[in-house]
């Protein structure tokens, strides 16, 4: 039966490309904090690639011939999506970073040492006597202040380490310049790159890597756009219920429900919860009506926009996809909340090309 790796030159070349990917591989997880930039340049190159393409073909076969129309093509996009975003940020930072201020106002005084010793100090009068005595009999070694203080005390400095961390990075900073250029020139060698990695494989191979390259391709980039589409209409959504309700930082946790939903099945919910106890802290009906603007508002992403927008991209019932989302979060945690449904799909995409290719006489991969 014929094979792709029949000869001993062959098995010697597959062998390697899988020691070099997994050199790859192990480089980049060294690296990680350094290369987030570019993760977030490859996301926006997967999202411009069409609109590039697009361009490319329309543009005269004058500009082709001279090889100025996909450079052309990518200086356009850069135009309209720096002067779409400078117009959309030059409201939306201003606004959002005056909220966080006044986020911040709000809950200094619940992270301040001084206001949790008095909290705790009228939450323990208010105990009754024979349970106090009760708890200070059966568990004497106990001290609730200290732990708190503890565990406040370990939470500001975990924040400022983390701070210092990021901002100390030379690498993500190195990072963030170059993505531009390096953004640039990724989508101007696209073709050149994808061909240089099929050539990596035998050539009885390289056909069956471009079916299994374009189910990957065809699943998340639906997927993405789905995602970020529906992120932007809950967002607005949220933000719009909020304002009317009069709940203060509207903008900001608007933002927050639209961010949120990048998790399937669970970020609705966890949107919600911000905004109910900012609600809260007007009037407990009022918190109320926010439920019930975000009950109406999933209602609405579930039987309108999903099914519309993404429900056809994955393919999988809303209890697996929560059973999907509790093992990748358990695996690769944030990361794993955003990614694991896409990743599920495209692998369970990829074992039924495999298992049915393989069906087909004089086939063995």
């Amino acid at each position: 039966m014929p094979s792709w790796f029949s000869s001993p030159k062959q098995c010697l070349r597959a062998i390697l490309v899988i020691v070099s990917l997994a050199i790859v591989v192990a480089l980049l997880i060294a690296a990680w904090k350094a290369l987030v930039p570019f993760f977030v340049g490859a996301v926006l190159a997967y999202l411009l690639m069409p609109l590039v393409d697009f361009l490319d073909r329309h543009f005269p076969d004058l500009l082709k011939r001279i090889r100025w129309s996909r450079p052309l093509a990518i200086i356009l996009v850069y135009i309209v999506v720096l002067g779409l975003a400078a117009g959309i940020l030059a409201y939306f930072i201003p606004e959002v970073s005056k909220q966080v201020k006044t986020l911040g106002e709000i809950i200094a005084p619940y992270l301040d040492i001084g206001t949790i010793k008095s909290l705790w100090s009228s939450l323990w009068s208010s105990i009754p006597e024979s349970v106090r005595q009760w708890i200070e009999t059966n568990l004497p070694n106990v001290n609730v202040q200290r732990t708190i203080e503890t565990l406040l005390g370990a939470f500001q400095k975990g924040l400022r380490v983390t701070v210092a961390t990021v901002s100390q990075t030379i690498g993500f900073i190195l990072g963030i310049l170059v993505v531009p250029f390096w953004l640039f020139l990724v989508l101007r060698d696209a073709e050149k790159v994808r061909n240089a990695f099929y050539n990596l494989f035998p050539e009885k191979a390289r056909e069956d890597v471009r079916c299994i390259v374009r189910i990957m391709d065809d699943l998340l980039g639906a997927y993405v756009r789905g995602q970020l589409l529906l992120c932007l209409i809950v967002g607005t959504m949220a933000t719009i219920a909020l304002l009317i309700l009069g709940v203060n930082l509207a903008l900001l946790l608007g933002t927050l429900a639209g961010i949120l939903e990048v998790i399937p099945v669970l970020g609705p919910y966890l949107g919600a919860i911000p905004a109910v106890l900012m609600a809260l802290l007007k009037r407990p009906i009022t918190a109320l009506w926010v439920a019930i603007a975000f009950a109406i508002i999933q209602q609405i992403e579930n039987i309108f926009l999903v099914p519309r927008i993404s429900g056809s991209a994955v393919r999988f019932h809303p209890a697996l996809v929560m059973i999907i989302v509790v093992v990748a979060s358990q695996i690769a945690g944030l990361w794993g909340l955003a990614l694991g449904v896409p990743i599920a799909a495209i692998l369970r995409d990829i074992f039924r090309y495999l298992y049915l290719r393989t069906a087909e006489p004089g086939m063995s991969p």
